[in-house]
Protein backbone atom coordinates (compact mmCIF):
# COMPACT_ATOMS: atom_id res chain seq x y z
CA UNK A 1 0.00 0.00 0.00
CA UNK A 2 1.45 3.51 -0.85
CA UNK A 3 2.23 6.27 1.94
CA UNK A 4 0.08 9.15 3.10
CA UNK A 5 2.43 11.52 0.74
CA UNK A 6 1.71 9.40 -2.58
CA UNK A 7 -1.83 10.06 -2.83
CA UNK A 8 -0.27 14.38 -4.02
CA UNK A 9 1.29 12.65 -6.39
CA UNK A 10 -2.01 12.06 -8.73
CA UNK A 11 -2.92 15.76 -8.97
CA UNK A 12 -1.44 19.29 -10.55
CA UNK A 13 -1.57 22.54 -10.29
CA UNK A 14 -4.81 23.98 -10.87
CA UNK A 15 -6.68 20.51 -10.00
CA UNK A 16 -9.53 21.04 -7.52
CA UNK A 17 -9.52 18.73 -4.91
CA UNK A 18 -11.27 18.07 -1.52
CA UNK A 19 -10.23 17.22 1.84
CA UNK A 20 -13.07 15.50 3.70
CA UNK A 21 -13.88 16.95 6.39
CA UNK A 22 -15.08 15.94 9.93
CA UNK A 23 -13.77 12.49 11.61
CA UNK A 24 -13.19 12.23 7.61
CA UNK A 25 -10.07 14.48 7.56
CA UNK A 26 -6.90 12.51 5.50
CA UNK A 27 -4.34 13.46 8.60
CA UNK A 28 -1.89 11.71 7.01
CA UNK A 29 -2.18 13.62 3.42
CA UNK A 30 -2.15 16.66 5.46
CA UNK A 31 0.57 15.49 7.88
CA UNK A 32 2.85 14.93 4.06
CA UNK A 33 1.45 18.12 2.80
CA UNK A 34 3.61 20.36 6.42
CA UNK A 35 6.34 18.22 5.77
CA UNK A 36 6.83 18.89 1.86
CA UNK A 37 4.57 22.07 1.17
CA UNK A 38 5.74 21.75 -2.58
CA UNK A 39 3.45 18.57 -2.81
CA UNK A 40 0.60 20.64 -2.89
CA UNK A 41 1.53 23.80 -5.14
CA UNK A 42 -0.70 25.30 -7.15
CA UNK A 43 -4.03 22.97 -6.02
CA UNK A 44 -7.81 24.32 -5.45
CA UNK A 45 -8.39 23.25 -2.10
CA UNK A 46 -12.31 22.54 -1.17
CA UNK A 47 -13.83 21.52 1.54
CA UNK A 48 -16.62 21.25 4.25
CA UNK A 49 -14.54 21.56 7.13
CA UNK A 50 -16.32 21.62 10.55
CA UNK A 51 -15.64 24.94 12.83
CA UNK A 52 -13.95 23.62 16.25
CA UNK A 53 -13.09 20.33 14.61
CA UNK A 54 -11.23 20.25 11.17
CA UNK A 55 -9.16 23.50 12.19
CA UNK A 56 -7.22 22.94 9.33
CA UNK A 57 -6.06 25.87 5.53
CA UNK A 58 -4.18 23.49 3.50
CA UNK A 59 -3.95 27.04 1.37
CA UNK A 60 -1.47 28.70 4.05
CA UNK A 61 0.44 25.36 3.34
CA UNK A 62 0.89 24.86 0.16
CA UNK A 63 2.26 27.63 -2.72
CA UNK A 64 0.29 29.26 -4.85
CA UNK A 65 -2.69 27.69 -3.19
CA UNK A 66 -6.79 28.72 -2.86
CA UNK A 67 -9.13 26.86 -0.70
CA UNK A 68 -13.29 27.13 -0.99
CA UNK A 69 -15.13 26.18 2.20
CA UNK A 70 -18.40 27.10 3.60
CA UNK A 71 -17.67 28.14 7.14
CA UNK A 72 -14.47 30.41 7.87
CA UNK A 73 -12.99 28.71 10.99
CA UNK A 74 -10.53 30.61 12.82
CA UNK A 75 -7.32 29.19 10.85
CA UNK A 76 -8.95 30.13 7.31
CA UNK A 77 -9.29 33.68 8.98
CA UNK A 78 -6.12 34.87 7.82
CA UNK A 79 -6.55 33.53 3.95
CA UNK A 80 -10.22 34.86 4.03
CA UNK A 81 -8.82 38.22 4.71
CA UNK A 82 -6.30 37.83 2.18
CA UNK A 83 -8.63 36.60 -0.55
CA UNK A 84 -7.09 33.34 -0.56
CA UNK A 85 -9.69 31.36 1.14
CA UNK A 86 -13.22 31.93 -0.94
CA UNK A 87 -16.31 30.98 1.15
CA UNK A 88 -19.72 29.55 -0.74
CA UNK A 89 -22.63 30.99 1.83
CA UNK A 90 -25.29 27.73 0.83
CA UNK A 91 -26.72 25.51 3.45
CA UNK A 92 -25.83 22.27 4.12
CA UNK A 93 -28.06 20.11 2.41
CA UNK A 94 -27.33 22.58 -0.93
CA UNK A 95 -23.29 22.04 -0.16
CA UNK A 96 -23.98 17.95 -0.50
CA UNK A 97 -24.98 19.26 -4.07
CA UNK A 98 -22.23 21.83 -4.29
CA UNK A 99 -19.46 18.76 -3.87
CA UNK A 100 -21.14 16.07 -6.06
CA UNK A 101 -21.45 18.60 -9.03
CA UNK A 102 -20.58 21.77 -8.99
CA UNK A 103 -17.43 21.74 -7.47
CA UNK A 104 -16.26 20.35 -10.60
CA UNK A 105 -13.70 18.51 -8.79
CA UNK A 106 -10.73 17.04 -9.83
CA UNK A 107 -9.64 14.80 -7.23
CA UNK A 108 -10.67 13.93 -3.31
CA UNK A 109 -8.97 12.32 -0.52
CA UNK A 110 -10.86 10.90 2.18
CA UNK A 111 -10.06 8.76 5.30
CA UNK A 112 -11.51 5.02 4.71
CA UNK A 113 -11.24 1.73 7.13
CA UNK A 114 -9.53 -0.95 6.61
CA UNK A 115 -10.50 -3.14 3.51
CA UNK A 116 -12.72 -6.35 4.32
CA UNK A 117 -13.92 -8.39 1.40
CA UNK A 118 -13.19 -6.18 -1.38
CA UNK A 119 -14.69 -2.65 0.49
CA UNK A 120 -14.17 -0.05 2.66
CA UNK A 121 -16.41 2.39 4.79
CA UNK A 122 -16.01 6.20 5.42
CA UNK A 123 -15.93 4.71 8.48
CA UNK A 124 -17.63 7.50 11.47
CA UNK A 125 -17.49 10.17 8.14
CA UNK A 126 -20.57 8.96 6.14
CA UNK A 127 -21.71 12.50 5.44
CA UNK A 128 -20.32 13.50 2.45
CA UNK A 129 -18.11 10.34 1.33
CA UNK A 130 -20.74 9.56 -1.11
CA UNK A 131 -21.02 13.43 -2.72
CA UNK A 132 -16.82 12.69 -2.85
CA UNK A 133 -17.16 9.85 -5.05
CA UNK A 134 -19.81 10.89 -7.24
CA UNK A 135 -18.31 14.53 -7.97
CA UNK A 136 -14.52 13.51 -7.98
CA UNK A 137 -12.71 12.09 -10.69
CA UNK A 138 -9.68 10.67 -9.10
CA UNK A 139 -10.57 9.63 -5.49
CA UNK A 140 -8.14 8.47 -3.04
CA UNK A 141 -8.79 6.33 0.21
CA UNK A 142 -6.42 6.95 2.91
CA UNK A 143 -6.66 3.74 5.18
CA UNK A 144 -6.89 4.28 8.58
CA UNK A 145 -6.24 0.92 11.11
CA UNK A 146 -7.84 3.13 13.80
CA UNK A 147 -10.90 4.02 11.90
CA UNK A 148 -14.38 1.93 12.89
CA UNK A 149 -16.45 -0.46 10.27
CA UNK A 150 -20.15 0.71 10.91
CA UNK A 151 -22.12 -2.44 10.25
CA UNK A 152 -25.12 0.45 8.46
CA UNK A 153 -21.80 2.38 6.25
CA UNK A 154 -22.29 2.72 2.50
CA UNK A 155 -19.42 -0.19 1.76
CA UNK A 156 -17.09 1.26 -1.17
CA UNK A 157 -15.16 -1.22 -3.47
CA UNK A 158 -11.95 -0.84 -3.75
CA UNK A 159 -11.79 -0.07 -7.07
CA UNK A 160 -13.47 3.07 -6.96
CA UNK A 161 -10.11 4.42 -6.12
CA UNK A 162 -7.58 5.48 -7.87
CA UNK A 163 -4.96 5.03 -4.98
CA UNK A 164 -5.15 3.41 -1.40
CA UNK A 165 -2.75 4.84 1.12
CA UNK A 166 -2.59 3.85 4.60
CA UNK A 167 -1.89 6.31 7.53
CA UNK A 168 -1.95 4.99 11.29
CA UNK A 169 -3.07 8.64 13.11
CA UNK A 170 -5.22 9.47 15.30
CA UNK A 171 -9.29 10.32 14.39
CA UNK A 172 -10.31 13.68 15.14
CA UNK A 173 -11.85 14.78 18.02
CA UNK A 174 -13.89 17.23 19.62
CA UNK A 175 -14.98 18.11 23.22
CA UNK A 176 -17.93 20.72 24.30
CA UNK A 177 -15.75 21.66 27.13
CA UNK A 178 -17.30 22.51 30.91
CA UNK A 179 -20.86 23.62 30.40
CA UNK A 180 -22.53 27.05 32.17
CA UNK A 181 -25.19 26.99 34.20
CA UNK A 182 -27.04 29.46 31.98
CA UNK A 183 -26.90 26.56 29.55
CA UNK A 184 -27.86 23.94 31.53
CA UNK A 185 -30.88 25.55 32.98
CA UNK A 186 -31.92 26.18 28.93
CA UNK A 187 -30.94 22.96 28.17
CA UNK A 188 -33.62 21.61 31.10
CA UNK A 189 -36.73 24.02 29.78
CA UNK A 190 -35.93 22.75 26.32
CA UNK A 191 -35.76 19.04 27.54
CA UNK A 192 -38.77 19.39 29.26
CA UNK A 193 -40.48 19.82 25.81
CA UNK A 194 -39.45 16.87 24.74
CA UNK A 195 -41.84 13.69 24.52
CA UNK A 196 -41.82 10.29 24.11
CA UNK A 197 -41.80 9.23 20.32
CA UNK A 198 -40.12 12.78 19.19
CA UNK A 199 -37.37 12.74 16.89
CA UNK A 200 -34.39 15.12 18.57
CA UNK A 201 -31.78 16.66 16.22
CA UNK A 202 -29.12 18.57 18.22
CA UNK A 203 -26.14 20.05 16.35
CA UNK A 204 -22.15 20.57 17.85
CA UNK A 205 -21.57 23.16 20.84
CA UNK A 206 -22.32 23.37 24.44
CA UNK A 207 -25.64 23.77 24.00
CA UNK A 208 -25.95 20.96 22.32
CA UNK A 209 -24.39 18.82 24.78
CA UNK A 210 -26.21 20.38 27.70
CA UNK A 211 -29.34 19.04 26.36
CA UNK A 212 -28.16 15.53 25.66
CA UNK A 213 -27.08 15.67 29.12
CA UNK A 214 -30.77 16.80 30.30
CA UNK A 215 -32.37 14.22 28.42
CA UNK A 216 -31.01 11.03 30.88
CA UNK A 217 -34.50 10.51 32.36
CA UNK A 218 -36.26 10.79 28.77
CA UNK A 219 -37.48 7.06 26.97
CA UNK A 220 -38.74 6.33 23.37
CA UNK A 221 -37.05 8.76 21.60
CA UNK A 222 -35.74 8.74 18.14
CA UNK A 223 -32.52 10.97 16.72
CA UNK A 224 -32.01 11.90 13.45
CA UNK A 225 -29.09 14.19 12.74
CA UNK A 226 -26.00 15.19 10.93
CA UNK A 227 -23.69 14.20 13.49
CA UNK A 228 -23.74 12.44 16.75
CA UNK A 229 -21.42 13.97 19.57
CA UNK A 230 -19.57 12.52 22.69
CA UNK A 231 -22.97 12.71 25.41
CA UNK A 232 -24.45 10.35 22.89
CA UNK A 233 -22.87 7.43 24.15
CA UNK A 234 -24.68 7.31 27.86
CA UNK A 235 -28.07 8.16 26.39
CA UNK A 236 -27.89 5.42 23.44
CA UNK A 237 -27.03 2.98 26.36
CA UNK A 238 -29.64 4.08 29.02
CA UNK A 239 -32.48 3.38 26.53
CA UNK A 240 -33.11 7.33 25.84
CA UNK A 241 -32.93 7.02 22.58
CA UNK A 242 -34.51 3.37 21.63
CA UNK A 243 -36.02 4.07 18.40
CA UNK A 244 -34.64 5.11 14.84
CA UNK A 245 -31.36 6.39 15.07
CA UNK A 246 -29.56 8.22 11.84
CA UNK A 247 -26.38 10.07 11.97
CA UNK A 248 -24.06 11.52 8.74
CA UNK A 249 -20.85 11.61 11.11
CA UNK A 250 -19.82 10.50 15.01
CA UNK A 251 -17.69 13.47 16.32
CA UNK A 252 -16.56 12.90 20.19
CA UNK A 253 -13.60 11.06 21.94
CA UNK A 254 -12.14 8.02 21.25
CA UNK A 255 -14.25 6.33 23.97
CA UNK A 256 -17.11 7.59 21.67
CA UNK A 257 -15.66 5.44 18.84
CA UNK A 258 -15.36 2.60 20.64
CA UNK A 259 -18.97 2.72 22.20
CA UNK A 260 -21.07 3.87 19.25
CA UNK A 261 -19.40 3.32 15.66
CA UNK A 262 -20.09 0.09 15.12
CA UNK A 263 -23.61 -0.10 16.90
CA UNK A 264 -26.06 -1.84 14.54
CA UNK A 265 -28.51 0.24 16.08
CA UNK A 266 -27.32 3.50 14.39
CA UNK A 267 -27.99 4.25 10.23
CA UNK A 268 -24.74 6.53 8.61
CA UNK A 269 -26.55 8.33 5.71
CA UNK A 270 -25.33 11.25 3.81
CA UNK A 271 -26.53 14.93 4.06
CA UNK A 272 -28.50 13.91 0.94
CA UNK A 273 -30.60 12.43 3.51
CA UNK A 274 -30.24 13.25 6.95
CA UNK A 275 -30.79 17.15 5.95
CA UNK A 276 -33.07 16.64 3.14
CA UNK A 277 -36.23 19.22 3.36
CA UNK A 278 -38.94 16.21 2.40
CA UNK A 279 -36.85 13.79 4.19
CA UNK A 280 -36.74 15.53 7.48
CA UNK A 281 -40.86 16.73 7.22
CA UNK A 282 -42.05 13.32 6.92
CA UNK A 283 -40.80 12.39 10.30
CA UNK A 284 -43.82 13.38 12.58
CA UNK A 285 -42.43 15.05 15.91
CA UNK A 286 -38.98 16.43 14.71
CA UNK A 287 -37.66 18.59 17.14
CA UNK A 288 -34.76 20.53 16.21
CA UNK A 289 -32.31 22.63 18.63
CA UNK A 290 -29.82 24.68 17.15
CA UNK A 291 -27.93 27.68 18.60
CA UNK A 292 -27.59 30.81 17.27
CA UNK A 293 -25.30 34.09 18.21
CA UNK A 294 -27.80 36.84 18.41
CA UNK A 295 -32.04 36.77 17.88
CA UNK A 296 -33.69 40.23 16.78
CA UNK A 297 -37.20 41.32 17.81
CA UNK A 298 -38.24 40.25 14.54
CA UNK A 299 -37.38 36.92 15.16
CA UNK A 300 -34.15 36.83 12.77
CA UNK A 301 -31.24 35.21 13.82
CA UNK A 302 -27.62 34.68 13.07
CA UNK A 303 -25.40 31.91 13.64
CA UNK A 304 -22.09 32.88 11.35
CA UNK A 305 -21.83 36.58 11.75
CA UNK A 306 -20.28 38.78 15.08
CA UNK A 307 -18.93 42.10 15.34
CA UNK A 308 -18.81 43.04 11.81
CA UNK A 309 -17.20 40.00 11.00
CA UNK A 310 -17.85 36.91 9.16
CA UNK A 311 -17.23 34.18 11.84
CA UNK A 312 -18.93 30.82 10.53
CA UNK A 313 -21.30 30.00 7.83
CA UNK A 314 -25.15 28.45 6.90
CA UNK A 315 -24.61 25.16 7.84
CA UNK A 316 -27.68 22.92 8.55
CA UNK A 317 -29.69 24.84 10.70
CA UNK A 318 -31.75 26.56 8.68
CA UNK A 319 -32.29 23.16 6.73
CA UNK A 320 -33.80 21.71 9.89
CA UNK A 321 -35.54 24.46 10.92
CA UNK A 322 -37.60 24.69 7.78
CA UNK A 323 -38.22 20.93 8.09
CA UNK A 324 -38.94 20.69 11.74
CA UNK A 325 -41.75 23.45 10.82
CA UNK A 326 -43.34 21.03 7.98
CA UNK A 327 -43.09 18.23 9.95
CA UNK A 328 -46.18 16.85 11.55
CA UNK A 329 -46.09 18.22 15.71
CA UNK A 330 -42.52 18.86 14.70
CA UNK A 331 -40.65 22.05 17.02
CA UNK A 332 -37.85 24.18 15.74
CA UNK A 333 -35.96 25.62 18.97
CA UNK A 334 -32.90 28.02 19.19
CA UNK A 335 -30.84 27.31 22.56
CA UNK A 336 -29.00 30.91 23.28
CA UNK A 337 -27.79 32.48 26.21
CA UNK A 338 -30.12 36.10 27.33
CA UNK A 339 -26.15 37.77 27.36
CA UNK A 340 -22.61 37.68 25.79
CA UNK A 341 -20.55 35.81 27.94
CA UNK A 342 -19.43 39.06 29.71
CA UNK A 343 -22.32 39.53 30.40
CA UNK A 344 -22.71 43.27 28.90
CA UNK A 345 -24.42 42.68 26.32
CA UNK A 346 -28.01 41.30 25.11
CA UNK A 347 -27.93 38.41 22.90
CA UNK A 348 -31.91 39.16 22.09
CA UNK A 349 -31.38 42.34 19.97
CA UNK A 350 -33.75 45.33 18.75
CA UNK A 351 -32.10 44.48 15.08
CA UNK A 352 -29.09 42.47 14.45
CA UNK A 353 -25.83 43.98 13.39
CA UNK A 354 -26.33 47.17 10.95
CA UNK A 355 -23.67 45.47 8.48
CA UNK A 356 -24.77 41.90 10.14
CA UNK A 357 -26.10 38.53 8.31
CA UNK A 358 -29.63 36.95 8.75
CA UNK A 359 -28.81 32.91 8.97
CA UNK A 360 -32.48 32.51 10.05
CA UNK A 361 -34.97 34.86 8.45
CA UNK A 362 -38.07 35.41 10.56
CA UNK A 363 -40.20 33.23 8.80
CA UNK A 364 -38.32 30.01 10.26
CA UNK A 365 -38.62 31.93 14.05
CA UNK A 366 -40.39 29.21 16.09
CA UNK A 367 -39.06 28.80 19.60
CA UNK A 368 -36.59 30.37 21.66
CA UNK A 369 -35.29 29.62 24.90
CA UNK A 370 -33.10 31.23 27.20
CA UNK A 371 -32.28 30.91 30.62
CA UNK A 372 -34.96 33.58 31.43
CA UNK A 373 -37.41 31.33 30.01
CA UNK A 374 -39.72 30.18 26.65
CA UNK A 375 -40.42 32.98 23.94
CA UNK A 376 -43.14 30.49 21.67
CA UNK A 377 -43.74 32.86 18.60
CA UNK A 378 -45.46 30.34 16.36
CA UNK A 379 -48.80 32.25 15.06
CA UNK A 380 -47.70 35.66 16.95
CA UNK A 381 -48.13 38.96 15.04
CA UNK A 382 -45.16 41.13 14.75
CA UNK A 383 -46.05 43.05 18.40
CA UNK A 384 -46.42 40.25 20.31
CA UNK A 385 -43.55 38.61 18.89
CA UNK A 386 -41.18 41.18 20.49
CA UNK A 387 -43.07 41.05 23.60
CA UNK A 388 -42.30 37.67 23.93
CA UNK A 389 -38.46 37.85 22.58
CA UNK A 390 -37.92 40.54 25.43
CA UNK A 391 -39.56 38.77 28.04
CA UNK A 392 -36.87 36.51 27.74
CA UNK A 393 -33.77 38.88 27.46
CA UNK A 394 -31.85 39.47 30.99
CA UNK A 395 -33.81 41.63 33.30
CA UNK A 396 -31.88 44.76 32.95
CA UNK A 397 -32.11 44.71 29.02
CA UNK A 398 -35.59 44.74 28.93
CA UNK A 399 -36.62 48.26 29.88
CA UNK A 400 -34.52 49.50 27.24
CA UNK A 401 -35.75 46.40 24.01
CA UNK A 402 -39.17 47.58 24.99
CA UNK A 403 -38.57 51.56 24.76
CA UNK A 404 -36.62 50.96 21.57
CA UNK A 405 -39.10 48.57 20.21
CA UNK A 406 -41.81 51.26 20.86
CA UNK A 407 -39.87 54.19 19.24
CA UNK A 408 -39.27 51.93 16.21
CA UNK A 409 -42.42 50.72 15.72
CA UNK A 410 -44.28 54.34 15.67
CA UNK A 411 -41.69 54.51 11.70
CA UNK A 412 -42.52 51.16 10.52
Amino acid sequence: MKTAADAWSLFKPGDRVALHGAGGEPRGALAALEADPELGRGLEFVGIWLPGINDIDPSAIAPDSTAEVIFINPPLRQGWEAGRVKLQPINYWHSEKWISSHARLDGAILQVSPPRDGVVTAGIACDFDQALLRGAKTVVGEVNPNMPTPPHAPKIPVERFAMLTEAHTELPSYSAGSLPPDLKAIAARIAAMIEPDDTVQVGVGKAASALMEALVDHRGLNYHAGLIIEEFAPLLEAGVFSGNITTGTIIGSRDLYDRVAEDPRIRFKGVDFTHHPGVIAAIPRFVSVNSALSVDLFGQATQEWLGGRQISGQGGAGDFARAARASDGGRHVIAMPATARRGSESRIRLRLEPDGLVTLPRVDAEIVVTEFGVADLRWKDVDARAAALIAVAAPEFRDGLANAWDEMRRTM
